[in-house]
């Protein structure tokens, strides 16, 4: 008796839980019907007034979100659409979308917090390369820079060639992995800037007895206040044999927006004292 009265407790419950579970379908069914269909409605009430929620949706267009609107989503999804579904956004100063803003009444609305960037400019670029030609005490030197990157990302690659009155000649290469952070971001400073970090290896090679690679950091810092000027500051450290070589890097440049000609004075510390292979520079800089 005792395992008949188990047995039928235990139907009943299957039959009780396999109702809830029916029920609970139901009802998720009619939920997902009711949302799509209030979607639905409001597609076509966009449609029919002209408005399109892409135009502030967060930077999925490359604009500048209005903060109220139904799509100012999480950090996290604000930061995927920026990453990877706007990289190609207009510049704050572009009368076309200047004009969409005005017409979406969000114009006067705060500037995202990840900059823009607009091709042709030389911070933040999706492709750089600088040729520069230096002089310095009896040793002149070929300098060749690229930069390549995406948005917080990139690869900087420097090959720096001295050659003496001798023709001794000694090549330095820098290869760094890079963290980046910079556009245009109007609100936080006029024109354009870059900050960057970067780890990687030196390597001399040349005439010398014996090459000789060593780990290597910089740090870099760009200020474009207009399109056409700016300064550039590029430290660097790393080691040649047992030492410690400190390479600074500092520039101007005047130009518009693809091309740059570009002036400065590179030095390297060795062991506190500035190396003869410290001097002046001049050059020119493409970016994309």
């Amino acid at each position: 008796m005792t395992s008949l009265h188990i047995r039928t407790g235990l139907s009943t419950l299957a039959v009780l839980l396999a109702c809830s579970a029916f029920g609970g379908l139901q009802e998720r069914e009619q939920d997902v019907k009711k949302r799509s269909a209030k979607k639905k409605k409001s597609e076509r009430e966009d449609s029919n007034s002209g408005h399109s929620h892409a135009a502030t949706a967060p930077f999925g267009s490359g604009s500048y979100p209005s903060t109220e609107s139904d799509y100012s989503g999480s950090f996290a999804s604000d930061f995927w659409s920026w990453l990877v579904l706007a990289p190609f956004a207009y510049r704050h100063d572009d009368p076309a979308g200047a004009m969409t803003a005005e017409e979406e009444g969000w114009a006067d609305e705060p500037y995202s917090l990840y900059p823009q960037h607009e091709l042709g400019q030389t911070t933040a670029p999706y492709f750089r390369a600088d040729y520069n030609f230096q002089w310095a005490d009896g040793v002149d030197a070929h300098d060749g820079r690229i930069e390549a990157g995406y948005k917080l990302v990139a690869f900087h690659g420097r090959m720096t060639q001295y050659t003496d009155t001798t023709d001794f000649r000694l090549d330095v290469r820098q290869y760094y992995a890079v963290l980046r952070y910079g556009g245009a971001r109007p609100d936080f400073v006029p024109g354009t800037f870059e900050v960057n970090f970067g780890v990687g290896v030196a390597t001399h090679t040349g005439d010398i007895e014996e090459d000789d690679s060593s780990g290597a950091l910089t740090f870099g810092l760009k200020y474009y206040p207009v399109d056409w000027m700016g300064v550039e500051f590029r430290p660097a450290w790393y080691r040649w044999e047992e030492i410690l070589i400190r390479d600074y890097d500092l520039s101007v440049a005047a130009g518009y927006r693809h091309l740059m000609l570009r002036g400065g004075y590179r030095w390297l510390w060795d062991e506190g004292v500035v190396d003869v292979q410290s001097g002046f520079y001049a050059g020119a800089s493409i970016s994309f």
